[in-house]
């Protein structure tokens, strides 16, 4: 399946909403619309005078790109001081209006006339931590503007907005006061964490020999991000290096090359790494480049590099992955051969590398139990390959990984990873509405996981017959399923992940929140059904601060795919509901309605949370959805 290109581009974006809008909405309705359609104009006028381009206005906010930046802080300025004039002009309140404006430069996606992605999302959040009437800068707008525009600033720091560091820097304005705020909690204890670490250095020196401060510090200098050629893509990204002869023989150069190519060629077939071609890799061949330059100049996080040396018909090949961004050695490994047959040699290398990368990049521990049960590495290919493809939970990913699964079972049969994933297969079937059958897939996904158990006595097949359990409403034998598939595999994240999402399911979130944050930092790359699930235990806990950060990181993680967003959305609907702001979860129902103008309050209750133990708690979360406009 060829999948669409993403398109991105660098834009100054400047981010705006109204301070207090719920409240002036509940206080008058009528006339806040009225008012806010008199700003809007005003903003939206500017905004054309200095050539940017409005590209989002929902509720009560307008995200614009510039051209430029100072043309950006311009229009902010203007906006201000119009609005502040405007103000001052009308003497009822309910009429007179405040703003707080975020403008940020940096890589957004673009989707026909609008924009996503960390660069919107950061202008978001200098917007919320902008003073009433004020502009809040990143870092590198201050830098571009503050020799070019005859304004003040107050540069404050590195500052927490939700779940974010950013560093923010105030446009000082007549009327909004200068303000110093306190750094993160990092930035305030640095100076006593300093005076703490050099202390337990002194006496770790004294008591091991130094080893505890070697191991504080990052292996190598860390490559620089804003020298990289190429932004990071959202995908571990990796350069494979072409491997040292240490022979001292150039003729045995095809040894190391030929290896080079076969891993480069192998971890090309993985769609959850990005792999830097073989003519850029081998332009560092020979030479004796810095890890950090090779990834500014390619532009990736990750480096694998080499050496072969050949002796009396024996191989030996050591190989190491490095994080040039965080500064680490991330693995290493030697490997031992004869040399009866050199192309045999290579390929078993390669696929002993191509497990050790899904291992320490994508997939975790579950890499390595897929292998296991694996016939061979073109089984474990097609398998990683179809994962990619049946964690899109759409229709056509379901297709392709069912296509790919499929060769993979006819060459091994009985292996247990491939039966667990036709189980996996059977299930999304129901989930996305594909069967005309369902009790049919619920009785051939069962038969699968019970194979594939009988094979590798695993906790990932227990995680398969717990949902199936949970969906079936047999909650006490899910959870017996659940609890053994977390303490077999506690190390596999889709094992641990199914099983949390089953407990929260089944009437235990407490349990089920744990395993589900267990499961996202075991497979950093999880599917979104992970932090969806997640945000939904968190508000049966009452924990719906926690709840909105998650789902808003789904949303902004990946825009495009409807089946992560929809459920995203309705949890901000539901929780600005129960916060008040229900114009807020209104816009949320909105876009929902917009994705599938089918859904409504009945087919949620009788197929979504049809198998959900916590009848009270779906009742409330439904009535948010209704206060928010979602229809019966």
């Amino acid at each position: 399946m060829v999948e669409e290109k993403v398109e991105r581009k660098i834009a100054v974006i400047l981010a705006t909403d109204v301070v207090g809008y719920s409240t002036k909405i509940e206080a008058n309705e009528d006339q806040t619309i009225q008012t806010l359609k008199a700003c809007r104009a005003i903003i939206e006028g500017l905004i054309d005078e200095h050539h940017g381009r409005v590209f989002n206005t929902a509720g009560d906010s307008v995200l614009a790109e510039f051209p430029s930046a100072v043309e950006a802080v311009l229009c902010a300025s203007e906006f201000q001081r119009t609005i502040k004039e405007r103000n001052a002009s009308v003497e009822d309140e309910a009429q007179q209006m405040e703003f707080r404006v975020g403008i940020n430069m940096g890589d957004v996606v673009i989707e026909e006339s609008n924009l996503y992605g960390e660069g919107v999302n950061v202008a978001a959040r200098l917007e919320a931590l902008a003073q009433p009437g004020g502009i809040c800068l990143s870092k590198n707008v201050h830098e571009i503007v503050h020799k070019k525009m005859n304004l003040q600033f107050t540069d404050l720091g590195e500052q927490q907005v939700k779940n974010s560091v950013v560093h923010a820097v105030d446009v000082s304005l007549e009327g909004v006061s200068t303000r110093k705020l306190p750094g993160t909690k990092n930035a305030q204890s640095s100076a006593r964490v300093a005076y703490l670490v050099a202390g337990l250095a002194i006496v770790a020196l004294i008591v091991v020999g130094g080893l505890w401060w070697w191991q504080a510090q990052p292996d190598f200098e860390p490559a620089d991000i804003s020298k990289f050629a190429y932004q990071l893509p959202d995908k571990p990204s990796i350069a494979v290096i072409p491997f040292n002869n240490l022979s001292g023989d150039p003729k045995q150069d095809y040894v190391g090359d030929g290896l080079t190519e076969n891993i480069i060629t192998v971890l090309s077939a993985s769609p959850n790494l990005m792999v830097i071609a073989r003519n850029s890799s081998f332009t560092f061949k020979g030479k004796s480049t810095k890890v950090q330059t090779i990834a500014e100049q390619l532009g990736v996080r990750y480096v694998l590099d080499g050496s072969v040396q050949q002796s009396g018909g024996k191989l030996r090949v050591t190989v190491q992955l490095v994080d040039a961004v965080g500064g680490k050695q991330l693995w290493s490994e030697r490997y031992d051969r004869k040399l009866d047959d050199l192309f045999a040699v290579q390929d078993d290398i390669t696929n002993r590398i191509y497990e050790a990368m899904e291992v320490e990049l994508t997939m975790g521990e579950q890499a390595r139990n897929w292998a296991k049960h694996s016939s061979d590495p073109e089984e474990m290919r097609l398998l990683t390959q179809g994962r990619a493809h049946f964690l899109t939970f759409t229709p056509e990913g379901h297709a392709e990984a069912e296509r790919l699964w499929g060769e993979a079972l006819e060459k091994n049969p009985e292996g247990g990873t491939i039966n667990l994933a036709q189980g996996w297969l059977h299930y999304q079937k129901i989930q996305l509405r594909l069967t005309m059958n369902p009790a049919m897939n619920i009785a051939s996904a069962r038969e699968y996981a019970e194979k594939a158990h009988a094979i590798m006595s695993d906790g990932s097949s227990l995680s398969l017959l717990a949902t199936l359990d949970m969906i079936g409403g047999k909650c006490a034998t899910a959870i017996g399923h659940a609890e053994r598939a977390a303490k077999i595999d506690p190390s596999a994240g889709g094992a641990v992940g199914m099983a949390g999402a089953a407990l929260i399911t089944c009437g235990k979130p407490q349990e089920g929140v744990v395993l589900l944050k267990r499961a996202m930092r075991l497979e950093p790359y999880h599917p979104a059904f992970f932090p969806n699930t997640l945000s939904l235990g968190l508000m049966i806990l009452g924990r719906n601060e926690e709840a909105e950060e998650i789902a808003s990181a789904v949303i902004r993680s990946d825009p495009d795919n409807i089946w992560d967003r929809l459920p995203a959305l309705a949890r901000l609907a539901v929780i600005n509901v129960f916060k008040g702001e229900t114009e807020k979860a209104r816009e949320y129902v909105r876009q929902m309605q917009e994705l599938s103008s089918m859904l409504t309050i009945s087919m949620l209750r009788n197929y979504v949370f049809r198998p959900f133990a916590d009848k009270e708690f779906v009742e409330r979360y439904l009535d948010g959805l209704r206060q928010a406009g979602l229809p019966e």
